[in-house]
């Protein structure tokens, strides 16, 4: 049986392609122009905008993309974010 719609047989490992605003945000950051509350700040819309485009495809986990980390190893900028836990059920 084929699926057309999710879920989908799939690996999810959590990390997505930064937005324009937040690497733009980053490398303001980086030159000292913004605070890291700005870029934060920045962060989270971007954030909220994901995650809504993931629940209006249909995707049964959520992720944030890792958009407050700055390497892909160890924790997220040293700052402890609460994570967001989902149950699974079939559609």
């Amino acid at each position: 049986m084929t699926r057309d719609k999710p879920p989908f047989r799939a690996d999810h490992v959590g990390s997505l392609l930064r937005t324009a605003p937040v690497k733009e945000a980053r490398a303001r950051r980086a030159r000292g122009e913004i605070s890291a509350q700005d870029l934060a700040a920045t962060e989270d819309r971007e954030i909220a905008k994901l995650i809504k485009r993931q629940e209006e495809v249909g995707l049964g986990s959520i992720t944030d993309g890792e958009f407050h980390r700055s390497w892909c190893r160890g924790s997220a900028g040293g700052r402890n974010r609460p994570s967001v836990q989902a149950e699974w059920s079939e559609p």
